[in-house]
């Protein structure tokens, strides 16, 4: 039985966490879901929506090209007329099969939409027909009377179709509010039973727990109660034999104490010089390294150039020299980089700045720096977050983006620190990147969410790259 309890509470333990896992992951596909499907009911809204402008912009330019002609550029209208027709019969097609070409997407429309598709379809149809005949007698004009009824047609048709693809855009958006709705009542049921079950967790399993250790505490302080009692009796049991084992029992305690008391020197003696080591090879790692490095540099610089050496004991001292100076050079700045002192003796403008033209001697390309702060000190976790972002921008421009060019703004202005870094590299595609953001451009995001802040990102593959954060100062 003492074996069993604790497997049952192990596996009620294990069930309820899986059970809240289950319905934390499941609360966020339910989630992810509705957001993707929230990005295609914005899209059917916003086509939809202007499949209502461009049947009003067809109507339109048919009566200027064929009642009209003298009022506009004929061949630019004519082109445009083709360009506004070809979209409108594709987002016509995309909406009503639900195969969204534009954003790779497919949607299933509900019975009422496609009920409304059906409805409206006659009237699109007609818009079409004497769209095309209208194409068609621009470039071989013939009859216009035909002409003229088509454009009748036209606009017979055209506010009939507004009217119905209004409802349509209506329809979409009463059944985006509808998703919305029903997830929120479905993660307001998962909420609910995610608490239930912590709260039958904590009846079923940590509550028989307590009391299983309250038990298991009690029986062993009786036990220890028990052992006392039986110690005592032992003890008035020895000391029936005392007289006879006095002298053998004295000697032994003797060399018992003397072993104990030698065993304790040899132990302390250890720890304390273990204690010492340690504390002497922290201050040696802490406060030697960079002023051995530098004796150890000015040693290697008063090798001269003596006619006893031969050239190549000659280059080989250069070679020591110059690696020396490229050790300090990299414990100086692997030192900086994880902070900098002066970001924070002298704040983050000049600490910008030093950033910059470190930056510069590591790089061909041409770096400026403009700032308005004017050695102004702002809030310290403010001011290592801007520098943070600065130098994950600078880096990623000059690792990745090929450029030639780099800036750096930081300015202050109503209560918000604006930091800019533009290059003129290769760019890349942001909406993309976006969606499979690297660690580095997802760093900076939180560093500025974490401000309070905001940042953008603006590139354009071929068109170089703009990072932009705002961080408010109060």
């Amino acid at each position: 039985m003492p074996i069993r309890i604790p497997k049952r509470f192990t596996r009620l333990y294990i069930t309820a966490l899986s059970l809240v896992a289950f319905l934390t992951i499941l609360g966020q596909i339910l989630v992810q879901n509705t957001l993707k499907d929230g990005l295609n009911d914005s899209w059917l809204v916003n086509f939809a929506g202007r499949q209502r402008f461009q049947s009003q912009l067809i109507a339109k330019t048919a009566l200027l090209l064929t009642q009209r002609p003298d009022l506009a550029d004929q061949s630019t209208q004519l082109k445009e007329f083709k360009r506004v027709l070809a979209d409108w019969e594709d987002h016509q097609d995309q909406l009503q099969t639900g195969n969204l070409r534009d954003i790779s997407a497919t949607y299933v429309n509900s019975d009422t939409v496609r009920a409304m598709f059906v409805d409206i379809e006659p009237h699109f149809s007609a818009i079409q027909q004497n769209a095309h005949s209208v194409l068609k007698w621009m470039e071989k004009p013939g009859d216009s009377a035909s002409i003229d009824l088509s454009v009748r047609n036209i606009f017979a048709h055209e506010l009939i179709f507004l009217h119905k693809m209004n409802q349509i855009v209506f329809q979409y958006d009463k059944e985006a509010k509808e998703k919305v709705t029903r997830l929120r009542r479905i993660e307001l049921w998962l909420m609910a039973l995610t608490l239930v079950i912590l709260l039958l967790e904590g009846l079923f399993i940590f509550r028989p727990a307590v009391g299983k250790l309250r038990e298991t505490i009690a029986q062993l302080m009786d036990a220890r109660e028990n052992t006392m009692i039986a110690n005592r009796e032992l003890q008035k049991a020895y000391q029936q034999l005392r007289d006879t084992q006095a002298q053998l029992l004295e000697a032994t305690q003797l060399r018992h104490q003397q072993e104990i008391k030698e065993h304790k020197i040899r132990a302390s003696a250890l720890l304390q010089g273990q204690e010492e080591e340690r504390k002497r090879l922290s201050k040696e790692m802490h406060d030697g390294v960079g002023q051995m490095l530098t004796g150890l540099k000015l040693i290697a610089e008063n090798f001269g150039e003596t006619k006893e050496w031969s050239p190549r004991d000659l280059r080989n001292a250069q070679d020591l020299r110059t690696v020396i100076s490229q050790t300090i050079q990299e414990v100086r700045t692997i030192s900086h980089n994880l902070m900098p002192t002066v970001l924070n003796d002298f704040g983050i403008d000049l600490a910008l700045k030093q950033l910059m033209d470190s930056t510069a001697r590591n790089t061909s390309a041409q770096l400026t720096f403009t700032s308005n702060l004017k050695e102004k000190r702002l809030d310290r976790n403010v001011e290592i977050g801007l520098y943070r972002i600065a130098q994950e921008a600078i880096n990623n421009a000059v690792k990745h983006s090929e450029a030639t060019q780099i800036s750096l703004d930081v300015s202050l202005s109503n209560k918000k620190v604006t930091l800019r870094v533009t290059d003129n590299g290769k760019g890349f595609n942001a909406a993309r990147k976006k969606s499979t953001a690297t660690n580095g451009l997802r760093n900076l995001h939180e560093r500025a969410h974490l401000l309070d802040g905001v940042l953008k990102i603006n590139s354009a593959i071929g068109r170089g790259t703009e990072v932009i954060a705002q961080i408010p100062q109060l």
